[in-house]
């Protein structure tokens, strides 16, 4: 085997394993701040709005 395609292919898996990891470890972090955000916001008491009613009148042509 070449030496030199050899080293570059094992430093291409070694940098796209390392971006994996991050990127993964990144994701789970965010997902469990975003459940934590949810069960914290859970606790409110929704508020209801109701509108009046519109009555729009027109011309047809």
């Amino acid at each position: 085997m070449n030496t030199n395609r050899t080293t570059r292919i094992v430093g291409l898996l070694v940098a796209v394993l390392i971006s994996v990891a991050i990127n993964g470890a990144m994701l789970l972090k965010f997902d469990a701040i975003a459940k934590e955000g949810a069960l914290a916001n859970s606790g409110q008491t929704p508020s209801v709005v109701t509108l009046e009613s519109v009555s729009i009148v027109a011309q047809r042509s």
